[in-house]
């Protein structure tokens, strides 16, 4: 896998390099700050004595993109990303559903680093894969309304393991001593997983004032956490999620800009497990610097 990834981005140096040459490439590097305020509600049938899931499962991303076009191809584009992530891992009864915790902190400085290489082709769809193994393949159809009406975004989004990720079934973690997150899944007590992510996403977006932008997005979410004998019913059925997210987006200047989200997260809505429906609010932030290379 380490070797497939550092050839993917050889070979993006040599194309973008041998493109430079023919013509002008826009080019721009980015640093950006994001922070995840974890659970803000509690879990169904929470009651004094229970564990408080408030605020656990928080995040904040530090990362930074470098993205490119192709002069010959000026409908492809590329990005190399390289970010990491600090906060809180949240542990749930898997029968229950219940909260009993969060399971550690990773607030060294080097937390989950990832490098993340995609293609962009023409704002229609991308193809991406980062260090972990995850291949991500989205799909995007706009409509403009008329005047300053706005437009809607339709999206497909596919997650898949470039190698069956196995988890331990009662965990959801790595089972003791394994070496990284692959491994024999024929063990007692293991599971594997292939497609993390199956969604249908709907965006309606449109700019209220001087630089600043309002975006609804609706999601159907199909998660592959969601059982570890990943058939289809329980995959379409454990797995199950309606996400809506409402953003506001402020491009202070053009190169620095700043957004915050709130999102609403319903679960359980097909389990076969019986569990109670679950409804999730957190609060997202985030800031950015652009610096633009083209024609450099």
């Amino acid at each position: 896998m380490k070797n497939i990834f550092l050839s993917l981005l050889a070979i993006f140096a040599v194309v973008g390099t041998a493109s430079a040459q023919d013509a002008t490439v826009n080019r721009s590097l980015s640093f950006y700050f994001d922070a995840f305020s974890g659970e803000l509600t509690e879990a169904p049938g929470f009651e004094d004595g229970d564990l408080s899931r408030m605020l656990s499962g928080n995040e904040f991303e530090f990362g930074m993109t470098y993205s490119q076009n192709f002069a010959t191809a000026t409908w492809l584009s590329m990005w190399v990303k390289a970010l990491f992530v600090v906060g809180q891992r949240t542990t749930y009864d898997n029968a229950t559903g219940n909260f009993l915790g969060n399971g550690g902190g990773n607030m060294n400085m080097l937390a989950n680093p990832r490098v993340q290489l995609g293609l962009n082709f023409g704002g229609y769809a991308i193809l991406a894969m980062d260090t972990r193994g995850l291949i991500a393949q989205e799909n995007f159809y706009t409509i403009a309304l008329p005047g300053n009406g706005g437009s809607f975004t339709f999206m497909t989004i596919l997650e898949f393991w470039a190698v069956p990720q196995v988890l331990d079934v009662d965990t959801y973690e790595l089972p003791d001593g394994e070496d990284g997150m692959y491994g024999d899944s024929l063990g007692t007590g293991r599971g594997t997983t292939i497609v993390d992510l199956f969604a249908l996403r709907v965006d309606y977006s449109i700019a209220f004032a001087q630089n600043w932008r309002y975006t609804t997005k609706l999601a159907f979410r199909f998660s592959g956490g969601g059982g570890f004998d990943h058939s289809a019913t329980t995959f379409f059925q454990d797995g199950f999620q309606i996400r809506w997210e409402n953003q506001i987006a402020w491009n202070v200047t053009p190169s620095f800009s700043m957004w915050t989200q709130l999102r609403y997260r319903i679960d359980n809505l097909a389990s076969n497990a019986s569990l109670p429906i679950d409804h999730r609010i957190y609060l997202q932030a985030g800031l950015g610097y652009s610096f633009d290379f083209s024609g450099n």
